[in-house]
């Protein structure tokens, strides 16, 4: 008996066992392994693993670039996402160099990240509809050193992109994909107003996009007069614009990469091509089935076929 008690104890006194091979990597690789992890990869489980990731995963370094994307809209699920990147904008410490938010963005969370990332360098946003409220004019007058800002799906202003182009000075790189829904609702008047806005107020842009969108050829004038140096174009799915004559032709002299409104859409991330219906009403019927007609004020201008 004795005998079994020492050996027993020798057992329990032991070395213990060894520990991970991953806590001995140096905490740069560690960190390179694990931001290619998901934001919610590595809140929900990467930080919990050992001590060593945990201390990896609250490095503000590591939040440079917040991905929450991908992500299918419901209430619950919005509120836990915006809680999350709440958390992630805080641990990067002012250093949040890139973001992206797709179906749970609004004008609160904005406004947050706005307050905390004056390093922002690129921006997206996705399927925030109408949520914004003029969010995003107040936020960019925090964010100095914006040089990309990609917004799909989500509604703003020609004030808005006045202020966004005043204050984001270093703007290279703008998308404006309003989609289907604005594309019925709003008249061309008002997306040449916009485009004006961005010739007027963002003269130093490289990229522009402008998917789905309504402006005539009287916008397009506007831009290509305006932002002498731009590269690229792409005004897919933009119904109203004719690129015949001398328009198109200086736009193929004065676009390295210009993408016709009739041109495939393949290759793009989203559903988009060249949709036809008569009116506001007649998008509504299309998709939804329990739609019931509704005063939408005076609708003469949204009577047009594209």
């Amino acid at each position: 008996m004795p005998n079994a008690e020492k050996k027993l104890e020798a057992s329990s006194t032991g070395p213990p066992p060894p520990s991970p091979p991953w806590v001995e990597l140096p905490a740069e690789i560690t960190m390179d392994i694990l931001q290619r992890l998901g934001t919610i990869e590595i809140l929900e489980s990467a930080q919990r693993v050992c001590s060593t990731w945990r201390k990896v995963c609250h490095d503000p370094a590591m939040w440079r670039v917040i991905d929450l994307k991908r992500f299918v809209f419901r209430s619950k699920v919005a509120k836990v996402l915006e809680k999350i990147c709440r958390l992630a904008v805080r641990r990067s410490q002012g250093q949040l160099f890139k973001i992206s938010i797709e179906n749970f963005g609004n004008e609160r969370l904005l406004s947050y990240i706005a307050s905390r990332s004056c390093q922002l360098r690129h921006l997206r946003l996705v399927k925030c509809y109408n949520r914004l409220s003029g969010g995003l004019a107040s936020a960019a007058k925090n964010f100095p050193f914006l040089e990309e800002l990609h917004i799909y799906f989500t509604s703003i202003t020609k004030d808005d992109i006045e202020i966004v182009g005043r204050s984001c000075r270093l703007l290279k790189s703008f998308v404006l994909h309003a989609g289907p829904f604005d594309k019925v609702r709003t008249p061309p008047s008002q997306d040449n107003d916009k485009a004006v806005a961005i010739a007027r107020c963002m003269p130093g842009l490289r990229h522009l996009a402008l998917i789905e969108n309504n402006l005539t050829n009287e916008g397009l004038q506007a831009i290509l007069d305006g932002c002498p140096h731009l590269e690229s174009l792409d005004l897919r799915c933009c119904c109203f614009i004719d690129l015949e004559g001398d328009l198109g032709r200086r736009c193929s002299q004065q676009i390295v990469d210009l993408k016709q409104p009739r041109d495939s859409t393949c290759d793009y991330e989203f559903d988009c091509k060249i949709r036809h219906y008569w009116s506001f009403e007649d998008y509504c019927r299309s998709r939804f089935s329990n739609y019931n007609p509704f005063i939408v004020g005076d609708i003469h201008e949204y009577d047009y076929y594209f």
